[in-house]
């Protein structure tokens, strides 16, 4: 049943975050390594791993907030160190989501929520946005829903929900399993504001002079590394993108506002047209050829 902890000891070692990937780990001293450095989709640090505490993290990253648009918060920390992903907290008359993790919560940000009616439900499109999740389950209990197909990633949280391939956890708010970036990639869309939080599904390169506008797209398997996805992979992203009726696309860096459907399905078309790259494609040259 929700919210039944057969391990819960567990949950309350202390949690330390990766300097160089920002990935959070539950461990009784700071942990020898940290595996989303190990894995294929990362580099190692090139010094040495360094572990902060949640306090000394919050003293390192300052945390900041803003609403984008009517009942959507983004938070994020600037400076940072490792990936650096925002958090989504997502108003809905059945209470709140949060989506994504930023790299680490102040008390201000985590008081912040909690005024904005806390956190009913909350997940993520994947491990490397995963972030200070622990943070937010440790104050507020969210009913946490993660893909059962990245399990084994989720070592320092509770996850009370696990899904397969879709799942609607508060009305008109859908989590789709999208796979290929990682096996449980899932993306989230809002229907009623029509607006796809895609993860690393895709990329963009913002407009300098106006950071909701994106000039670049591209998709990719590892992003630092280059690798582009597969043809069934990328087949599979077109079958969920295809059934989404989006106007934006919001990653966990970039809330494009001018990237919809139709160009996302554009570029995958493209992707499949030929040989599978991870390049940023200019999208006023992609819509042109469309």
């Amino acid at each position: 049943m929700p919210g039944y902890l057969p391990f819960a000891g567990a949950l309350k070692l202390p949690a330390y975050t990766c300097d160089n990937c920002g990935f959070w780990q539950r461990h009784f001293e700071a942990p020898p390594s940290c595996p989303m450095c190990l894995d294929a989709r990362h580099v190692v640090p090139q010094d040495g791993w360094r572990f902060r505490s949640a306090t000394e993290a919050q003293a390192a990253f300052p945390c900041h907030w803003q609403e984008l648009e009517p009942g959507i918060w983004r938070f994020w920390n600037e400076p940072v160190s490792g990936i650096g992903p925002s958090a989504y907290l997502i108003q809905t008359e059945a209470g709140n989501m949060g989506f994504e993790g930023c790299p680490v919560f102040s008390e201000a940000a985590l008081d912040q929520i909690e005024r904005l009616g806390g956190m009913q439900v909350l997940s993520a499109s994947h491990p490397h946005s995963y972030g200070a999740l622990v943070q937010l389950q440790d104050r507020f209990d969210p009913e946490l829903c993660l893909p059962a197909a990245d399990f084994i990633w989720s070592a320092a949280l509770q996850v009370s929900w696990p899904y397969d391939d879709f799942l609607e956890p508060l009305p008109g708010l859908e989590l789709h399993r999208t796979a290929g970036h990682f096996d449980g990639h899932a993306v989230l869309f809002d229907r009623k504001r029509k607006i796809c939080f895609c993860g690393d599904a895709l990329k963009f390169e913002l407009d300098p002079g106006d950071f909701r506008r994106a000039v670049t797209i591209s998709a990719h398997k590892a992003f630092v590394r280059g690798v582009p996805l597969t043809v069934s992979e990328l087949r599979r992203y077109r079958d969920v993108f295809e059934r989404l009726d989006f106007t934006q696309t919001w990653t966990p860096f970039e809330p494009a506002a001018n990237v919809g459907r139709a160009e996302v399905l554009t570029l995958i078309d493209a992707l499949l047209g030929g040989r599978p790259h991870a390049a940023p494609v200019t999208l006023a040259d992609l819509m042109s050829r469309s």
